[in-house]
């Protein structure tokens, strides 16, 4: 496949992430505070919008796995994806009212989540099919990862430069909403007549429970393993990023630098990404998964050593020092999640040859739904604390006690770095590699 053709298929992740990462960075505190909603109600809200759509997940993924159309297996499912992805941003970065009741944020980011989820999934199945050898594959839903950076970066750079202009959150929300409404029908009409598509429809004559079928991965250890590695590193990333606003204006006291620090870390990543790509080709997948979760760790643990020698440094001198912790995690970021996605396609592989028929949509239907429950958790868990533990109000900021600032800075490094321990002991312990897939593949391909 022309690389053209890959970038075509690459940039279908960019609506979506585009969309999706504000939600933790800006939506998220401008419903809280912005908006009246409060901090705890915001962080029930995400939980339940975000979990709520599992129950349509399994049947997604079925339906991709058996119901093509004369367009191919995906492309359908893709073109449906895109007008819900579109009104669900409208609403929730552009809010027909500046009083929205929990029903409204609720409703909207349900929607969302369903149009992203059915790009998603359908997406990720759709690599098995374009890229079936095992270090194509890595360097497929890499370059996915890249174009998801990609859209990061843009989306941090587009509030970096409002910010130079209007410093409200108000104006950087609606600024991100209009690119991704721009940016989605553009990029989807282009996928969908660039990119080739599997033809195969033999599974359509099997009508089994969706449920059922889905039930029965709980019982794959080989795959329950690696799905829970992400649903921590998930957890993790997701943490960080909800509590990182509140971080840099209560913590660290730099908010001003906030989206500037963030565009430099979304930067960084995609350096991180080469790296872990070309270790995961030098070694394996699972390997430099588990490598980036350590380094991750790593950083994390020099953070919390060094933030008492910081805290109370001048504001330039800290920017300084804050800035290199940044640079430094940005490399983690990118590094164990598309890996993961390329070991789920194997192991995709590996079902498909043992149940003798493709479930590359059903594993990751499976996949995304149970890392939406680590990343739901992800802003559940530490608004909750910090507001029923620590009294935080986040509409006080600095002023709030030192012991809720404390609590951030804690709920920041701590939980992530036991996470991310776990996560690396279950990706290392992973036996399924390269050699066993070439195995695999080569059986698949004399059927």
């Amino acid at each position: 496949m022309r690389m053209f053709k890959k970038l075509s298929y690459a940039s279908l992740v960019f609506p979506g992430s585009a969309a999706g990462m504000p939600i933790f960075i800006f939506i998220l505190p401008y419903y809280a505070g912005d908006l009246g909603l409060g901090l705890s109600m915001v962080g029930i809200l995400f939980f339940l919008g975000r979990i709520t759509d599992i129950f349509t997940d399994p049947i997604m993924g079925v339906l991709i796995d058996k119901y093509p159309s004369k367009w191919g297996k995906h492309k359908h499912w893709i073109f449906m994806s895109a007008p819900i992805l579109m009104v669900a941003t409208y609403f929730i970065f552009i809010p027909t009212t500046t009083s929205p009741s929990a029903f409204y944020f609720f409703a909207s980011l349900l929607l969302l989540y369903t149009g992203f989820t059915l790009c998603t999934i359908t997406q990720l199945s759709w690599s098995s099919f374009l890229a079936p050898n095992y270090d194509d594959r890595t360097k497929l839903l890499t370059l996915r990862e890249l174009m998801s950076l990609l859209s990061m970066f843009c989306v941090i750079t587009i509030p970096a430069i409002v910010e130079l202009y209007d410093t409200s959150l108000e104006a950087k929300v609606f600024a991100i909403g209009i690119f991704v409404l721009i940016c989605t029908p553009l990029l989807t009409a282009n996928a969908l007549k660039q990119v080739p598509d599997s033809m195969a429809s033999h599974n359509r004559v099997k009508n089994e429970n969706p449920f059922k079928t889905f039930g029965g991965l709980f019982a794959n250890k080989m795959l329950n393993k690696i799905v829970f590695a992400a649903v921590l590193i998930g957890f993790c990333t997701g943490l960080n990023g909800a509590l990182y606003l509140i971080w840099m204006e209560v913590v660290v006291e730099l908010p001003e630098y906030s989206s500037r620090l963030m565009l430099v870390y979304y930067v960084v990543s995609v350096l991180g990404l080469w790296i872990w790509r070309e270790l995961s080709i030098r070694t394996s997948k699972h390997f430099s998964a588990g490598v980036a979760c350590i380094y991750a760790i790593s950083i994390l643990a020099i953070g919390f050593i060094g933030y008492g020698f910081i805290k109370e440094l001048e504001s330039f001198a800290r920017l300084i020092a804050v800035s290199w912790f940044i640079i430094l995690y940005g490399f983690a970021f990118s590094g164990p999640l598309p890996l993961i996605n390329a070991i789920i396609a194997d192991i995709s592989d590996k079902l498909a040859l043992e149940k003798n028929e493709s479930m590359s949509g059903t594993v990751f239907a499976y996949l995304i739904t149970l890392t939406k429950i680590g990343f739901a958790l992800a802003a559940l868990v530490p608004y909750l604390i910090l507001e029923m533990v620590w009294g935080f109000d986040i509409s006080l900021g600095t002023s709030n006690t030192e012991e809720s600032k404390m609590g951030i800075f804690y709920l920041y490094t701590f939980i992530p770095i036991i996470g991310y321990a776990i996560a690396a002991f279950l990706l290392f312990t992973h036996t399924f590699g390269r050699q066993e897939h070439a195995d695999v593949e080569s059986t698949l391909r004399d059927t």
